[in-house]
This record gives C-alpha cells, structure tokens and sequence, in this order.
C-alpha cells in the first residue's frame, strides 16, 4: 500500500508540474506575439489633403505636381532601406504617407522633406524638418509616385500639426489627431 501511494503522489507532482510549466509557456507565447503587433502601429488618422507645388525640371521649365498628404500614424518601429529600426526607449516615429502625381510629360525629381514640417506641443518657433525620407523621388512622366517622411518624435509629444507648402512660401496647417 505506501509503494502505491508514493506511485500516486509521484504521478500527481509529474501532472501538476506538466500543467504548469504548459501555462507558464503559453503565457511567454502570449506576451510575444502581442509584443510583436503593437510594432505595427500605435495611433494614426487619415488626412487626405492635395496640394499642387512648382517644380522645375531638368530643362529649367516649371510644371506644378501634386503633393497628397494620406496619412499619419505613431509607430515605434519603421522600415528604412529595407532594415527594420526600432525607436529608442523614450521615442517613437511619426510617419507620413504621401502621394506624389506627375501630370508632365518627363520624370522629375522632388526632396519630398522640403515641403513638409512639423510643429510639435504648440512650439511654432521650431518646426521639425523629416529626418526619414527616400529623396530625391523620382516620380515618372504621367505617374504617381507612393513615398513615406518621416519624424523621430518623444513619446510624450502630442499635439502635432504638420506645415506643408514651399520652403519660401505660405504654409498651410493640418491638424493632426493623433
């Protein structure tokens, strides 16, 4: 009898054990995989606001292209040149997705950062210029162009308002709800 009662003990202490090293497995499971998809992205709005600009080509003429605000969103994690960049702890990123259209009959070139900055927490005396970008953009003759700019920002910032128009020229504010 106390052979089979140790036998029985042995088994329960091998069952419990099994049950919780299972649960403690699934749970590492859990907090990774929701790790992993809060990378994608925290906040994010959609703005869809045009703008046409001036822009001279390679021949000195003027034609004007369109310049789409798509959307904004927070992400601590972006994809520049084709590498993963995490944010450091404390910061995050703010994209913009932009739509450029060439309605000229030749390709051109644009620095895309040089029509959008950033004005952060109510601060109008320093505007943020993109640090993240793929200029210059060649947009092809009769096309549309899909590129992205981007601003390191504190994760304590808030209130965002973007500025878009010439280096030079007026500017127009889009709040964003972010």
């Amino acid at each position: 009898m106390p052979k089979k009662l140790i036998l029985i003990i042995i088994i329960i202490v091998i069952i419990i054990g099994g049950v919780f090293l299972g649960l403690k497995a699934l749970k590492a499971k859990l907090i990774k995989t929701s790790t992993q998809t809060l990378g994608v992205s925290v906040k994010s709005t959609d703005v869809n606001k045009e703008f046409e600009f001036p822009v001279k080509d390679s021949e000195s003429d003027t034609i004007k292209i369109k310049y789409i605000i798509e959307k904004a969103e927070i992400s601590p994690e972006i994809v520049v040149k084709g590498q993963k960049a995490t944010a450091v702890n404390g910061r995050t990123f703010l994209i913009v997705d932009l739509k450029i259209t060439n309605n000229f009959d030749k390709a051109i070139s644009i620095n895309t950062k040089d029509y959008i900055r950033l004005q952060v927490d109510g601060n109008d005396k320093e505007l943020l210029a993109p640090d993240i970008h793929n200029d210059p953009v060649e947009v092809q003759a009769i096309s549309t162009k899909y590129t992205r700019v981007g601003f390191p920002i504190n994760t304590s910032d808030h209130d965002f308002i973007l500025h878009i128009g010439e280096i030079q020229g007026d500017k127009k504010k889009i709040n964003l709800n972010l």
